[in-house]
């Protein structure tokens, strides 16, 4: 079974995009071939980062049980709202706290909106932020659009083809992981 680390990225009010977040963890759990850690950044209430985890001589807790979410995990998906173009300042600032936990990991972006677009520049920008970070952007982007019309607030899909394009974005991503996973053990 494959470790899947899911971080959410949005800690605004009213926030609709973690309906898109659930309908992925709810879709990888339904594969029989996923664990899914859900880590949601809102919960954690990290301050603007000023040291990174590595620098610390004392992290906070709370950072070493992210760290060893994203370190354990296969693969991980990093889920955003798209604000002004972009991701959420609050999920980029989650991951500048942390390095090696990314390194040489399969990674999927998910991102969504109240628009049509589904957040598709916060998509394009999340893969660039990817490979920065010396991960393994996933090709396939699962872009959501108008999610509150779309998922219910417990991520069930109310629309038959984002159904289907949620069960395609889970079906690659565990492809690319399990790919990736078969490629470092024979090293």
């Amino acid at each position: 079974m494959l470790h899947i680390t899911l971080l959410y990225g949005a800690v605004r009010e009213g926030r609709q995009s973690i309906r898109a977040a659930k309908a992925v963890e709810n879709a990888l759990i339904a594969t029989g071939k996923a664990q899914v850690t859900f880590i949601d950044i809102a919960q954690y209430h990290l301050p603007v980062m000023e040291q990174r985890l590595k620098d610390m001589p004392n992290p906070p807790e709370h950072l070493l049980e992210i760290s060893h979410a994203l370190a354990s995990a296969d693969g991980i998906i990093l889920a955003t709202p798209e604000y002004n173009n972009s991701y959420s300042g609050a999920l980029k600032n989650a991951v500048d706290y942390f390095t090696k936990e990314w390194s040489k990991k399969p990674m999927g972006v998910v991102t969504a909106s109240a628009g049509i677009q589904g957040g598709i520049n916060a998509s394009n920008l999340l893969q660039l932020l990817i490979l920065a970070i010396d991960g393994f952007a996933m090709p396939t982007k699962l872009l959501v659009p108008e999610v509150d019309k779309n998922i219910t607030a417990e991520g069930e899909v109310q629309n038959e083809r984002l159904a289907k394009n949620i069960n395609r974005f889970v079906e690659d991503f565990l492809w690319f992981t399990e790919a990736i996973a078969k490629q470092k053990i024979a090293q």
